[in-house]
């Protein structure tokens, strides 16, 4: 039995009459014939009278009509219900930031959700790059901004883009004068102030050291950007950041980023969540909305 079947047998019942029930229900009167006989198989018990003015049910067809007649109501509602949902979705809904991403992300993220799903109680969480997988994997954000082109087991990706690090030195620096880009070896000779780990920058710049069987001069740890780009304003020494983020803020004007080659320090930028945790509806809704303003800020993989 199905509820293809029930809306058959309310039709045969409102219709009194098989032929009248195919004609309203564009279905040939054999095949509703069958759906018929076969129901009342599967019941063990005639559900309708047949008589020359056409039929009428039995008392256990008439008590199958009341309860057949409420599931059809319950699962259409169900479906409107549902498609209400999607429509507009509801509830909590929880998304990680990288601070080098939220000055481009956070405020027009947080604008376009409250427009068009008011209904939706967003929560944003910034922090540095390398706690995101973390709180992904724990359940601590429906969703992250993640660094790099390798991650653990569990994790469903979305590609965003792939960003460039660059050296990044005070402006007038011996260091940066007529200079368009630094190889880095140079670079990893440098006093370098940079977060600690698991800073996805900190990841990057030791990856790229190892690769050239070199080390760092780490002379600061600092767990901020913003405060590392004053710093090195201050020419108290030089950092290794994406060229986006060492062009953005109060002290970019201070600052020069000069692109890092032989090799590029290049990393991708994806938005992870749980594999095993399929997002709620209100957690795809800001996932769309935070891809779509991605895909603005960005073309061919490349920042604008």
């Amino acid at each position: 039995m199905d509820l293809r079947q029930l809306r058959y047998f309310l039709g045969i019942v409102e219709h009194g009459s098989l032929t009248r029930a195919a004609e309203a229900l564009h279905v040939a009167q054999p095949a509703l014939s069958l759906h018929l006989r076969r129901l009342e198989e599967e019941f063990g018990c005639p559900l309708v009278h047949r008589t020359a003015r056409g039929v009428i049910p039995t008392e256990s067809g008439h008590r199958l009509a009341i309860r057949a007649a409420a599931l059809v109501e319950q699962m259409s509602g169900l479906r409107d219900e549902i498609r209400g949902l999607e429509a507009a979705p509801s509830g909590p809904a929880v998304i990680g930031i990288p601070t080098s991403l939220g000055p481009v992300l956070t405020v027009p993220l947080a604008l376009e959700v409250r427009s068009r799903f008011p209904s939706v109680h967003l929560r944003v969480v910034e922090g540095l790059s390398g706690h995101m997988l973390e709180w992904v994997l724990s359940g601590q954000v429906d969703m992250a901004l993640v660094f790099g082109a390798e991650h653990p087991p569990g994790l469903a990706t979305r590609f965003v883009a792939r960003e460039r690090l660059g050296l990044v030195a005070a402006r007038g620096s011996t260091i940066a004068e007529g200079r368009d880009r630094i190889d880095l070896a140079t670079v990893l000779g440098l006093p370098l102030i940079l977060p600690g780990r698991p800073h996805g920058v900190r990841a990057e710049v030791e990856r790229a050291a190892h690769a050239l069987r070199s080390n760092l001069d780490v002379v600061m740890e600092i767990d901020a950007l913003e405060q590392i780009k004053a710093l090195v304003a201050e020419k108290a020494g030089y950092s290794v950041l994406s060229e986006r983020y060492a062009h953005f803020g109060s002290e970019a004007a201070k600052l020069v980023c000069i692109p890092i080659v032989d090799p590029e320090i290049e990393r991708v930028i994806s938005l992870a969540h749980a594999s095993d945790r399929p997002l709620t509806i209100a957690a795809k809704a800001v996932q769309g909305i935070a891809l779509d303003h991605l895909n603005r800020l960005t073309k061919n993989g490349r920042w604008i």
